[in-house]
């Protein structure tokens, strides 16, 4: 009988990861369709447009993770769905503006564009943790992160080469296309049963928390929350250069095709599958933390691995792109998923997680927007791709390297001293 409890519960999680998996690549479809597309000889205020939309819509995304900090800190969870559609639908209008409107203002309606999709990693999460198997629905909600994006900037050429699309109308055909499904997907989450009593047995209901409970938490585990959030920033930077010119890296090298991208993110996608939810089998909070620290670090030696690799022409641009790409979302997709519900869990207290995943992310993305800015802004002439995600790869993987030590430190001198407590 229990192991027919079990594998319902995986059957059930499953599903329930199936269904955030299609609203979250849905929410990609209406961020990342211009990441795909080079933009040549469209110069806005001596920069390739590109450069500028990346910038202003990650202006736009940051913005709303901190204003998530206190949105996801004290969410009523009655009206999740009315939200998620919402705020899909209104990240939408940019981008049909955008087709009517000349370059100077894209930049501006990018901003529009992000600030909605930033708020929807939250609520979707929301659903998912607080479970006996939340990493294993996680790791198919956050492999989004991976298969998604590449998903879609294949659909975004596609649609753009069958329809012979102008490359102003493919942001927002490829939105439309994902709108209406997106909101069947989120009625069906709705339905989805809560968390049962052994879930919130094994990792507590998951309530609003109070600004002082808030500041309780972040007050007694800042010795494990700082270096995280640190190590989620760095993982950011590089996450996102890579995400966002990728194509350019490509189109470099000559290797840029409309399969290029789900090539390159298939294996990444399925490795971390492969991993990830393994880690719902951890009951210790802190033995979870721990893994995935050791994880971490170990994905940062990939990275160092795989640029000294290609630099050295032992591996190809794709196969570096596939390397650090598992390496940087082995971390990256931990933390997300699991590290700030275990922080919940270790805490005691019957509270959601989001609040400590939006100040992750909003360290994260301030860091990206910060490196971003300067590694674009400062090369105008002609950027040289490769070799600024070479240099980002090496400086934050020793970083990362660093940090993962930090904790692991951190978590045996707390181990070692509640066992003296108790022998005492």
């Amino acid at each position: 009988m229990p192991t027919q409890k079990n594998s319902h519960q995986i059957l059930t999680s499953i599903a329930l990861g199936g269904l955030t998996f299609s609203i979250y690549t849905c929410m990609y479809a209406l961020r990342k369709p211009f990441s795909g597309l080079t933009f040549n000889d469209m110069i806005l205020w001596g920069m390739n447009i590109k450069i500028w939309m990346v910038l202003c819509q990650l202006i736009g995304y940051t913005l709303s993770k901190i204003v998530g900090i206190r949105f996801f800190g004290g969410l009523n969870r009655d009206y999740r769905g009315i939200f998620l559609i919402c705020l899909m639908a209104a990240s939408l209008i940019p981008l049909v503006i955008l087709r009517f409107t000349s370059i100077e203002y894209w930049p501006f309606l990018m901003i529009l564009n992000g600030f909605p999709l930033g708020l929807v990693w939250g609520l979707v999460f929301s659903y998912v943790e607080g479970r006996k198997f939340t990493e294993l629905i996680g790791a198919m909600l956050a492999c989004t992160f991976v298969f998604s994006s590449g998903w879609v900037k294949t659909i975004a050429l596609w649609l753009q080469s069958s329809l012979q699309l102008s490359i102003n109308e493919v942001p927002y055909i490829t939105g439309a296309f994902a709108l209406f499904p997106a909101v069947i997907f989120i009625i069906l989450l709705e339905r989805f049963p809560s968390p049962t009593a052994e879930d919130i047995d094994l990792r507590l209901e998951r309530k609003a928390l109070d600004p002082s409970s808030q500041k309780r938490i972040l007050g007694d585990l800042q010795h494990l929350i700082l270096p995280f959030v640190v190590i989620y920033g760095l993982l950011t930077i590089l996450r996102d250069f890579r995400d966002n010119f990728s194509a350019d890296m490509l189109n470099q090298y000559l290797a840029y095709n409309t399969q290029s991208f789900v090539k390159i993110e298939l294996p990444v996608t399925l490795l971390l599958l492969c991993i990830v939810p393994a880690f719902s089998f951890i009951k210790s909070h802190t033995k979870s933390l721990k893994l995935t620290a050791y994880c971490t670090a170990i994905g940062g030696l990939i990275c160092l691995i795989s640029v000294l690799g290609f630099q050295l022409q032992f591996i190809s641009l794709p196969a570096l792109l596939v390397i650090s790409g598992t390496g940087l979302y082995l971390g990256y997709i931990l933390i997300n998923i699991s590290v700030m519900d275990r922080i919940i869990g270790l805490s005691g207290t019957n509270g959601n997680s989001g609040f400590l995943i939006y100040i992750a992310d909003s360290v994260g993305y301030l860091f990206s927007l910060t490196i971003t800015s300067v590694a674009l802004l400062g090369n105008t002439d002609s950027i040289d791709w490769v070799s600024i995600f070479d240099k980002l790869i090496i400086v934050g993987s020793i970083l990362i390297i660093a940090l993962s030590q930090v904790i692991i430190y951190q978590l045996n001198k707390s181990t070692k001293k509640n066992e003296n407590i108790i022998a005492a």
